[in-house]
């Protein structure tokens, strides 16, 4: 893996308003890297463990915070618990912000040290377990695969409210014209989504 100073989270993406990865409106923090590699993963372009941006867990902490109105964060990759340490430190960071915390993983419980552990046990919605595209089902609240499980480690939500339903898909156009889908779309769904919009501008 590429080198990465201690301290600081390689960067992917941030979209700073979404209502798709988890309860209410929330910040979601995509990073860079990962070896786990999931046939089918939509985040392919997150798996490098270079490029993106290196950012200290101090500057992102104070990005997020400048984000009005959100209930919490919702950290993805690329994976995360790669990078433990150091997420770590910015969920203790936005949990002191009286931000909540969703975690996504796809490591089993089993197979985490102890400081990733920790990233799961301060998480307020943590979902693990490796996307399996044989498992595929867009109907399932905040996971791509029916393998995955979703837990409240804290207790801060009661996952059994949120019911599976119709997949979740966003779409982001930021100030420099650049299109995020976000969610678990299929292809047809994508397009159509795609060609509305532009029927739209």
């Amino acid at each position: 893996m590429s080198e990465r100073p201690s301290g600081t989270i390689r960067l992917g993406h941030i979209v700073d308003h979404t209502e798709i990865y988890g309860p209410g409106i929330r910040s979601a923090i995509w990073v860079k890297g990962c070896t786990l590699a999931c046939k089918g993963c939509w985040n392919k372009q997150y798996w490098p463990s270079t490029g993106g941006e290196l950012i200290t867990v101090e500057k992102l902490n104070e990005q997020l915070n400048s984000i009005k109105d959100i209930e919490g964060i919702t950290l993805l990759g690329g994976e995360p618990l790669q990078q433990a340490p150091e997420i770590l430190q910015l969920i203790k960071l936005q949990k002191e912000n009286n931000r909540t915390v969703m975690l996504y993983s796809g490591y089993e419980f089993e197979e985490l040290d102890e400081i990733q552990k920790q990233c799961v046990a301060l998480s307020d919605i943590a979902i693990l377990g490796r996307y399996d595209e044989t498992k595929r089902n867009t109907s399932l609240r905040w996971r791509g695969s029916e393998n995955q499980v979703l837990l409240s480690p804290t207790g801060r939500y009661n996952v059994s409210d949120y019911q599976d339903g119709d997949n979740e898909i966003s779409i982001h156009i930021d100030s420099n014209g650049e299109l995020t889908v976000t969610g678990y779309p299929d292809m047809d769904t994508m397009l159509e989504l795609i060609g509305d919009l532009i029927t739209q501008m």
